[in-house]
């Protein structure tokens, strides 16, 4: 029947189709890295991924660090990734918890700043500029003391002398981003590019940075 095609579907229950899917790829996801993480020494994660790490009573352990401004927890054996405050994380921020967890080798960050496609995502990088600098730029044009107090408010901290404004955040505790935004001049309109730091695919592979840098574009216009 006609009306039974995928394509012939609203576009509302297209939509909901396509987030179950990607709630679903995610939870395998997760299962997939908790598999992989239990199996590991818990203070070796801790040590690679540069995260706290406290011994509980019951002989479990409890790994902490920062994601944006805020902290969070992720317990071993379970896996489970909680905010201060004991709430779940939500199922992106788990994923990229976990990933994380599972790919961190303890490289020292290098205090180079590049984009995204020197970090293996070269093949993500044009479409990447449009959905974080090139979208933050026609957000905030000229307004550089707005775009100041929104990067402030979101837990980051202003560096000097890479351009008119740059800020920095620590993602996770081995994945710092920087936004580098040059204001309008002249003809030219506003410019703008989050960056990553050159280590930064011993922590996360290119794909899951990008949606890092994502996050954080979004985080600065909500």
């Amino acid at each position: 029947m006609e009306s039974g095609k995928p394509g012939n579907r609203p576009p509302e229950l297209n939509e909901a189709v396509n987030e179950e899917k990607r709630r679903r790829s995610l939870q395998e996801r997760c299962a997939q890295y908790r598999e992989s993480l239990m199996r590991r020494d818990p203070r070796e994660l801790a040590r690679l991924a540069a995260m706290s790490i406290d011994k509980q009573t019951d002989g479990s352990f409890m790994l902490g660090g920062a994601h944006f401004a805020g902290e969070y927890r992720v317990s071993w054996p379970s896996l489970a990734v909680t905010d201060s405050s004991g709430q779940p994380a939500s199922l992106q921020t788990e994923t990229l918890w976990l990933h994380y967890l599972d790919r961190a080798d303890g490289h020292p960050l290098a205090g180079r700043w590049v984009n995204l496609s020197e970090i293996g995502g070269l093949f993500y990088q044009q479409a990447f500029q449009g959905y974080s600098g090139d979208m933050l730029a026609e957000y905030w044009g000229n307004n550089s003391e707005g775009l100041r107090k929104s990067c402030l408010e979101s837990g980051g901290w202003s560096l000097p002398n890479l351009a008119d404004l740059a800020f920095e955040w620590r993602v996770l505790p081995r994945l710092p981003l920087c936004l580098c935004y040059r204001l309008p001049a002249g003809t030219k309109g506003a410019w703008a590019t989050i960056l990553f730091d050159a280590t930064a695919h011993h922590y996360v592979a290119a794909d899951v940075a990008a949606v890092a840098g994502k996050k954080l574009a979004d985080r600065l216009i909500s």
